[in-house]
C-alpha cells in the first residue's frame, strides 16, 4: 500500500505488526506465479487506467487482449514503465510494436530501451 510501513498500517488499521506481517507473509506464499505468453513477435498496448487511489498500467498483447503484466502505482512513472518493458524483454518477450496514448513518460521509457 504505497510503501506504508507496518507501523502507518498498524495505525491507520488497527491490527497489530505481526498480525499484519502473517497476513502479508500467508498471502505472499499463495501468490499466483505470472506467466509471460512468449510469441514470436508480441503488439504490446500499454495504457492506464486513473482510479481514486491509484494507477493501473496494463501490458497487454493486441493480438488477442492477453494481459502480460500490471502495475499498480500512482501514475505514469518512467522509470517505472522503463523498468517493466525491460523486465518483459528480460523474460523472453520479443516486441514488435508498442502502442501506447502518448503519455511523456511512456515514449521516454520504449525510446530508452530501443535507442
Amino acid at each position: 500500500m504505497e510503501r506504508q510501513t507496518y507501523k502507518t498500517l498498524s495505525r491507520d488499521s488497527g491490527y497489530s505488526i505481526d498480525t499484519l506481517q502473517r497476513t502479508f507473509y500467508t498471502l505472499l506464499e499463495q501468490a499466483p506465479q505470472i506467466k509471460i505468453i512468449k510469441r514470436g513477435q508480441v503488439n504490446l498496448r500499454i495504457d492506464a487506467t486513473y482510479f481514486k487511489k491509484f494507477c493501473l498500467l496494463a501490458y497487454q498483447d493486441d493480438l488477442d487482449g492477453y494481459t502480460q503484466l500490471i502495475r499498480f502505482s500512482d501514475g505514469e512513472h518512467y522509470v517505472e514503465i522503463k523498468e517493466d518493458l525491460d523486465n518483459l524483454i528480460r523474460l523472453g518477450l520479443q516486441l514488435e510494436s508498442i502502442t501506447t496514448d502518448g503519455h511523456k513518460s511512456i515514449l521516454k521509457a520504449i525510446k530508452k530501451i530501443y535507442i
